[in-house]
């Protein structure tokens, strides 16, 4: 029996108004007021992220076959269904990608989404079902997941207070700080609403701690495409520009991409999407790629007034080498290991801002290897951001970084932490590629400040860590830790305040008198807590070296390295 469609009932979580008011909308309704939206406001920003995904992969599915009026493309030939049934020839590849673009600027000029959306879906409308005997959404029938297909006689059992990642609690270790009581099984409750959201998330950031697989032989099994991912994506001031930033309708550099076939999860039955991930590791469209699955999913007849449990097989991973199908994830280059000379996708680190990233989201040259593309490569929405540059004028995008943090162990990779972060700048700014423009400017000015605190005061740490006679590993970490959390906001504000039409040098000057401000700072804080031993010091190459000569040393670099002056009370305190 059909039950809780998609398209009409209520489950997307979404920000109505800047007093942080939410409701929550179906597709239809969402489609047709996304530009009155501001954000997704589900349980968490990285199941947000997943849910974001799956709207861009009915967009994508959407306007590769019809244009921003409605209209199917003159080479794209579709059955009843809509489904492109014919590979676009060569000699129409240049042609078609022109109409991508021609229909990306006219649905960023109109402000809101056409009726086909709808039209689409309504087509659709039974892939749509949570529960469906045929078709359940994002999940497989009985049949798939039948014995004498997997390893155990039962698949795997996840409950609701495992699939609900703000609780994420096994049957072995009670979740303490849960945001749901434990009483008459309330954690383990799941509304329809809230179950699908947490359906899509799970599918993208799993984990390998389930045993059942399909068959008897081993093979490499998906944690979730996301969960390997250091996220980036684009956003605005309203769901609607937000979905237009991220919708890549054309990739400007991996163009072998462009005329393939967008084909949904949805568009395949359970059977066909199991078979095809065993066929093949390599998907080709972003659709596909946004609908992927980790594992097959069975939900036998789940009531929201009970507890709920689903069963899990693992499905085979995605390809990750080389994968730039992929545009929102910053890449690693791998110098050695099984991905030796290829780039796969590089995790953010919960402990590193996002600024201090900005090389790897915004360079693609390496600057030891001249101009070869070797060692980094952008973003692919970042690529796409440069690419529509025309149409943004003076935008103000925000760039967004999120990764699920994993628990370090090879054979769980269990979910532990949020890694999440943003910068909001300029879109003239992050598309200023001259070779002495914005982008250059802000890399170069990022790796001074990168410079002063990993190489001027850590070697001052250092110094006062001998000094000290402290044995601690983690002594000079923890300072340098401090010192970049006493940058982030102050770094970020002068981030933001600049305009496209400001002068570099003095804009990068203010921050540089606002660096060495801070550093000596920090710095003088450690030198307000000397003792008699600090000032007695130690022998070090046949002279003393105390707090007082490793400040003068440090004040030296400083004053080589940054412009500004300031103001004489740090040295002439630290040497009374």
């Amino acid at each position: 029996m059909s039950e809780f469609n998609l398209i009409d009932e209520p489950w997307i979580s979404v920000v109505t108004d800047y007093k942080g008011n939410t409701k929550l909308v179906g597709l239809k309704e969402f489609f047709k007021n996304a530009h009155t939206y501001l954000d997704l406001a589900g349980e968490m920003p990285t199941q947000d992220f997943a849910v974001m995904r799956f709207l861009l992969a009915i967009l994508h599915t959407v306007f590769s076959r019809y244009d921003s009026s409605g209209n199917p493309y003159e080479m794209i030939k579709l059955n009843e269904k809509m489904q492109q049934i014919e590979k676009i020839h060569d000699e129409d590849e240049e042609d078609y990608e022109d109409l991508l673009m021609d229909t990306w600027k006219n649905l960023w000029q109109v402000g809101e989404f056409p009726e086909r959306v709808e039209k689409y879906l309504e087509t659709w409308h039974d892939r749509f079902y949570l529960f469906d005997g045929k078709y359940p959404f994002y999940q497989v029938t009985k049949d798939e997941i039948n014995v004498s297909k997997i390893s155990k006689a039962n698949p795997s059992m996840i409950s609701g207070k495992n699939i609900n990642r703000l609780i994420s609690e096994s049957g072995n270790k009670v979740a303490i700080f849960s945001p749901k009581y434990d009483k008459d099984n309330n954690k383990d409750i799941l509304d329809y609403y809230e179950l699908t959201r947490w359906l899509i998330t799970f599918q993208s950031y799993t984990s390998l701690s389930d045993k059942v697989i399909f068959g008897k032989e081993k093979y490499r099994a998906s944690k979730g495409w996301l969960f390997d991912l250091g996220g980036v994506y684009l956003s605005s001031d309203n769901l609607y520009k937000t979905l237009l930033l991220n919708l890549l309708l054309v990739n400007s550099v991996d163009t072998q991409y462009n005329t393939n076939i967008q084909k949904p999860c949805w568009e395949y039955s359970p059977l066909e999407i199991v078979d095809k991930y065993f066929k093949s590791p390599i998907i080709d469209n972003i659709s596909e790629l946004y609908t992927n699955w980790s594992r097959a999913i069975y939900i036998n007849d789940h009531n929201p007034k009970n507890p709920f449990a689903m069963g899990i097989v693992k499905l085979p991973d995605i390809s990750h080498e080389d994968n730039f199908l992929e545009p929102m994830t910053v890449y690693r280059y791998n110098n050695a290991g099984p991905y030796k000379e290829k780039f796969t996708p590089r995790k953010h680190q919960i402990q590193k801002s996002l600024w201090r990233s900005f090389g790897l989201i915004t360079k693609t040259e390496d600057a030891n290897e001249g101009n070869l593309n070797i060692g980094k490569r952008k973003p692919g929405i970042i690529e796409w951001l440069n690419h529509i540059e025309d149409y943004l004028e003076d935008e103000l995008v925000k760039i967004n970084a999120i990764s699920m943090e994993d628990d370090g162990n090879a054979t769980s990779w269990l979910p532990t932490n949020e890694v999440v972060d943003s910068l909001s700048i300029e879109a003239d700014i992050i598309n200023d590629l001259k070779d002495y423009g914005w982008v250059v400017r802000i890399n170069q000015t990022i790796d001074k400040t990168k410079e002063v605190v990993d190489k001027i005061f850590r070697s001052f740490v250092i110094d006062i860590k001998k000094i000290r006679n402290i044995e601690s590993s983690d002594y000079v970490s923890n300072y340098i830790e401090s010192m970049y959390f006493e940058l982030d906001k102050a770094f970020r504000d002068w981030l933001v305040s600049i305009d496209y039409e400001d002068n570099k040098d003095e804009k990068i000057e203010i921050w540089e008198k606002e660096l060495k401000k801070l550093v000596i700072n920090e710095a003088y804080k450690i030198v307000e807590n000397a003792g008699l031993r600090d000032f007695m010091g130690i022998v070090e190459n046949d002279s003393i070296k105390n707090i007082a000569t490793a400040f003068n040393g440090f004040m030296v670099r400083i004053n080589k390295n940054l412009k500004g002056d300031i103001d004489g009370k740090f040295q002439n305190k630290a040497l009374q």
